[in-house]
């Protein structure tokens, strides 16, 4: 049976955690929504391109260099509460880490905001065609640890929207002191389609 044709259910009002099954929430809880659909292939990840508009990518490119960075989404959606993916960029030449020759994330995991589950921020709805969204913590390899923001779009492409926190800093400091925002669209690819 491939992946996708297992059925996974998540919980989009949330109860509190008490040892159950993601699919014991689910009968517990108001709404269920079915999202096998978006779970890939081994073989597959939800690849794509930082919005290049500036305020899309304020602190995630370095002064002066085109705004080019794509991601790499490994996605699982069984662990949506836990570990559910993790991210790798393609910036290892050109990017904030590359005095250390690393791209800004390597297959760095995605850690569940465990609170976050047991508040109405999780059942937030912002814009149409969203059918569920959840928040994360990722570590970047030299930028310290972000805020990811993930939507599944109704289109079954992925939106990640990435907060990069500093601490309050001079006008015009450079991008690598700066706090950021970035927005990705990521689409299903083979991994190796993703082009890094």
């Amino acid at each position: 049976m491939t992946a996708r044709a297992k059925r996974r259910f998540v919980p989009l009002a949330r109860t509190p955690r008490i040892g159950l099954s993601s699919l014991g929430l689910c009968l517990l809880a108001a709404a269920c929504t079915d999202l096998s659909d978006y779970q890939l292939e081994a073989d597959e990840a939800y690849c794509g391109a930082m919005v290049s508009a500036p305020v899309f990518h304020s602190g995630f490119v370095p002064d002066g260099a085109p705004p080019a960075l794509r991601l790499r989404l490994h996605l699982d959606i069984d662990a949506l509460t836990t570990t559910p993916g993790s991210v790798t960029s393609d910036d290892s030449e050109h990017g904030l880490c590359k005095d250390s020759a690393k791209p800004l994330f390597d297959e760095a995991p995605l850690r569940a905001i465990p609170e976050v589950l047991h508040d109405p921020i999780s059942t937030l709805e912002f814009g149409q065609g969203r059918v569920h969204t959840f928040f994360a913590y990722v570590d970047s390899t030299c930028q310290g640890t972000m805020l990811a923001v993930v939507s599944l779009m109704k289109n079954k492409t992925v939106e990640m929207r990435l907060f990069k926190p500093a601490a309050a800093s001079r006008a015009n400091a450079p991008a690598e002191k700066s706090s950021g925002y970035a927005l990705f669209y990521l689409k299903p690819f083979e991994t190796d389609g993703c082009g890094f």
